[in-house]
């Protein structure tokens, strides 16, 4: 929404109220001027009179959605009473301030030009022209710049205030996202660490319910042990789904967490922690070699837990001493250890293959591999995984920088994850989330917006300024060629002037005679005037530098020339 038209909005809701009793006033206040102006006067019938204040204020009326409909009443009405000539000011001003473009008032005050110069000059000659064309500027555009200023800073105000507002609904946004963000992210870990963690205890108490070297009672015990990890595992499925409501679809693409922090957490015997959000810059470097350590042994450490849990996997790490980058080697831990949890969950008993590589581009290679269960047919379909975990786990692959595949294989399954081995290549796949980026939309798209209205107000007042200088270089102009026209056809030269014999027939001495008589003769006339007689003023040269000028008067009567006098200049 242009700031323009938000100005209505922060100016306050009663100007919808006011408006119909400032039309009114203005309607009253040049309708009292004309009245007062015709009462002492009477220049004109009375019912022209009301026709005239009926004209305005239906002008008036129709000047909020048209503002063009006022101006171009006054410049009409002016040719009935030259009091309307006192709304120009206030109209003009209005234009200016209603209209949101420049050149529909530039047009209008154009046209009011070239069509009001010729009738003017035909009717009341070049002074009445140059008068009225003087207050076509100054009562007309100077106000008018100001109605274009005054809505500017209108405009301005309006679009501070939407500023703010939109700071507010972005702080907002984020502090929901944030929220978000935390929920998934705490889900995102309860599911990786904890359900880990309960798969291998479930897989333990199983071993020990199978045993034969214990007694029943000890059996027992192992059994429960195995029911309530396996109803722990439901629960933290129900918190799990609790955390991620904002989640309609489990299997689809959204994605259910997301790492805001560059570093993961430390890691301990049980696994990697929860990562708690931004390291402060204090604790970047141990938070960093915590993490490299993770990378270095964790995901042996946790082949080796889950082997002495009685799952039959294999590790081979075929993988350089360098390290890995923190974000990296916490996926590749995260990797491995959602693919062994799947494992043990849809294929218990079947072997695992854990494969840790680099190929020939640099990108860290992580595959686990786990073969048909006992007793299943080749044939027999795989149960889905494309559950939460593999969900999120794909969408901590992305932030990484990689990619995620998954894939039946033999009546088995496998998952397959490239990553880059390099720093500095995660940030590129997380460029298309605007949070995980940190590009959210806060002050800088309100500075843009700002720079963008600041540009729009300069724009608007040198428009209005080239309005103003190409109007007032037009008139300017026009005027002076108007002027050079009629002092070049006014010029009676001394030959023609001397061939005039007082007592000639007029009809005969027309044609010695200019096509125009001079602007402006002198007043008043230093001679009487023979009675009766109407008198006509010529320019003695055609020079409109010259100073001095003599001016011939030619007076007839009764179609014959009565008098010639040369009137001299003082």
């Amino acid at each position: 929404m242009r700031p323009a038209a938000q100005a209505d909005r922060f100016g306050g809701g009663r100007r919808r109220y006011l408006a119909p009793l400032l039309d009114l006033l203005l309607w009253a206040s040049l309708a009292a001027v004309v009245a007062w102006s015709w009462t002492g006067h009477r220049s004109y019938p009375f019912g022209l009179l009301i026709g005239g204040l009926a004209v305005w204020g239906g002008a008036v009326a129709a000047g909020r959605r048209l503002p063009l409909v006022p101006l171009f009443a006054v410049v009409l009405l002016c040719a009935l009473d030259g009091n309307y000539s006192l709304g120009l000011p206030l109209v003009s001003y209005l234009v200016g301030r209603r209209m949101a473009s420049t050149w529909p008032a530039a047009a209008s005050y154009s046209a009011l030009t070239a069509l009001g110069t010729p009738l003017v000059l035909s009717w009341s000659g070049f002074v009445a022209w140059a008068t009225m064309a003087g207050a076509l500027v100054y009562a007309g555009l100077f106000p008018w710049l100001v109605g274009r200023y005054q809505r500017q800073q209108r405009a301005l105000v309006a679009a501070g205030w939407e500023q703010a507002e939109q700071l507010e609904r972005e702080q907002r946004m984020l502090a929901r996202e944030v929220r978000l963000r935390e929920r998934a992210r705490i889900a995102e870990d309860m599911h990786d660490s904890l359900g880990h963690e309960l798969s291998l205890l479930a897989l333990r108490a199983g071993a020990l319910e199978l045993s034969a070297d214990l007694d029943e009672r000890t059996r027992a015990v192992a059994g429960q042990l195995r029911a309530g990890a396996a109803a722990a595992t439901g629960q933290l499925r129900d918190i799990i789904d609790v955390l991620r409501d904002d989640d309609p679809d489990p299997a689809g693409e959204a994605a259910p967490a997301r790492d805001t922090a560059p570093v993961a957490g430390p890691q301990s015997a049980e696994g990697p922690q929860p990562a708690p959000g931004p390291v402060p810059a204090g604790r970047q470097d141990l938070a960093a070699r915590s993490a490299l350590r993770a990378d270095a042994g964790g995901v042996a450490d946790l082949v080796r837990r889950a082997r002495a849990a009685g799952m039959p996997v294999e590790l081979h790490d075929g993988r350089p001493a360098e390290p890995l980058p923190p974000l990296v080697g916490r996926a590749v831990y995260r990797v491995v250890q959602e693919s062994l949890t799947n494992a043990n969950k849809h294929a218990p008993g079947a072997a695992v293959s854990v494969r840790l590589g680099v190929d020939d581009t640099g990108m860290v290679l992580v595959s686990v591999t786990n073969a048909r269960p006992a007793g299943a047919p080749r044939s027999a379909p795989v149960p889905d995984r494309g559950g939460r975990g593999l969900v999120g786990l794909r969408e901590r692959v992305r932030l990484a920088g990689g990619t995620l595949h998954t894939d039946a294989r033999d009546g088995g399954f496998e998952v397959v994850a490239r990553l880059p081995g390099r720093a500095g290549r995660p940030g590129e796949a997380a460029q298309g989330d605007p949070v995980s980026s940190g590009a959210v939309p806060t002050a800088g798209s309100a500075a843009d917006r700002r720079r963008r209205v600041h540009r729009e107000a300069r724009r608007g007042l040198v428009a209005a300024t080239m309005v103003l200088a190409t109007f007032a270089g037009t008139l300017g102009g026009a005027a002076l060629g108007y002027y050079l026209y009629a002092t070049g056809n006014s010029v009676l030269s001394p030959e023609r002037y001397a061939e005039l014999r007082v007592g000639q027939d007029w009809a005969t001495a027309l044609p010695l005679l200019p096509r125009r008589e001079m602007l402006e003769p002198p007043d008043p006339d230093p001679l009487p005037v023979p009675a009766g007689a109407d008198c006509r003023y010529y320019r003695s040269h055609g020079d409109v530098l010259q100073p001095r000028l003599d001016v011939y008067r030619l007076c007839a009567a009764h179609g014959k020339l009565v008098s010639k006098d040369l009137l001299p200049a003082p």
